[in-house]
């Protein structure tokens, strides 16, 4: 087995790119986001160009009613002109995908009156034939070329199978949670139903930490928090990188509000929006992937988490993401409302069993 991070778009890309070019039987892609801008137009190419028999992209249907980070239908959008030929660049990037022998399809649909726009399938992967294949948090978008993020490839025919399971599971529909180790890398598959049972074994690597705990996520939230703050009276260090300007700017609000309250060692990430999602227990266990340790991943989005003890891999995490980022950061500064906060915390917890609710319907 061989795993390797790529950090940032431009590793990943250049990487992927010569997987596709040498890709003999199938190229499967899933992607939460798959924009008609340079990005997605360059996915598009080389899958066209592939020589690949089976070729395929599976779009959340989130990519229906969010382009460039802002939801299409409201009365400013729709009069956005830049952001409505964005939208025809799409449709027309998916229907010559079609025409030129690359499958696509969307799943998740958001349901009557959006009622499931909260249950979204939010997993990146990527399968090339029978033994690469790709996790991670990076979509298909210009914007989310340009933030921070990461992706792990692995070559192993077994993950690969284990994978492509999956894959296919959700093209025809069917969420199915798994979980399986592989020697050092555990990878756990969310349903979007039964996360929070498939969560235990990652909140247990938190309740099993002695020393350290590092953090990188521009969303955290409950349960994690609670979890932490237990930790942190054991004595463990916890350390959480976010952004310091958040796309989300009240979740921004609510992860200052959240480590003030419990008194963790917030900095803030100035070169850029982070959107990677990572967490490294006492220098010895890394988790990664799609989710965003928040109140969604925990109890209703489909997701992909790996619980890595390579210690390469650890390593080399902490020298090229840790490190790193830790040296672009400020310390959190800013006061903290408490009303404003609490009242966050509360919508938050409310939320997760409404979207849980909503998506069995």
């Amino acid at each position: 087995m061989t795993m390797k991070l790529l950090v940032d778009s431009a590793e990943f890309w250049q990487q992927l790119q010569k997987d596709i070019r040498q890709a003999n039987q199938s190229i499967f892609v899933q992607t939460l986001s798959f924009e008609g801008d340079s990005v997605g137009l360059g996915l598009a190419s080389a899958m066209q160009q592939a020589r690949a028999e089976d070729k395929r992209i599976l779009v959340d249907s989130f990519t229906k009613y969010i382009i460039n980070d802002r939801f299409l239908y409201t009365p400013k959008n729709l009069r956005d002109n830049e952001l409505r030929h964005e939208v025809a660049r799409t449709h027309n990037m998916i229907d010559e995908l079609k025409e030129k022998g690359v499958q696509v399809q969307f799943t998740n649909p958001v349901g009557l009156l959006m009622s499931r726009f909260m249950s979204r399938n939010h997993k990146k992967l990527i399968i090339v034939d029978d033994h690469i294949s790709y996790i991670g948090g990076i979509n298909f978008s210009e914007h989310n070329f340009d933030w921070h993020d990461m992706m792990l490839r692995i070559e192993d025919a077994d993950i690969t199978a284990f994978l492509k399971k999956d894959y296919l599971n959700t093209w025809h529909g069917r969420d199915v949670g798994a979980s399986k180790t592989f020697g050092d890398i555990t990878l756990h598959l969310f349903d979007g139903s039964t996360n929070q049972e498939r969560f235990q074994d990652i909140l247990q690597r938190i309740d099993d930490a002695r020393d350290s705990i590092f953090i990188e996520s521009p969303y955290l939230s409950f349960p994690f928090y609670a979890r932490l703050a237990k930790a942190r009276d054991r004595g463990v260090k916890i350390t959480i990188v976010s952004p310091s300007n958040n796309n989300k700017k009240s979740i921004g609000e609510y992860t200052r509000w959240e480590s003030a309250r419990g008194q963790f060692n917030l900095r803030l990430f100035t070169e850029k929006m982070t959107h990677l999602k990572a967490m490294l227990i006492d220098n010895k266990v890394l988790i990664m992937g799609s989710s965003n340790f928040d109140y969604l991943s925990y109890s209703s989005h489909q997701e992909i988490a790996a619980v890595i003890t390579e210690k390469n891999v650890v390593a080399d995490f902490r020298k090229r993401v840790m490190e790193v980022d830790l040296a672009k950061t400020v310390p959190s500064t800013q006061p903290v409302n408490d009303i404003k906060g609490y009242i966050r915390h509360f919508t938050m917890k409310s939320l997760g069993p409404i979207s849980v609710f909503m998506a069995k319907r």
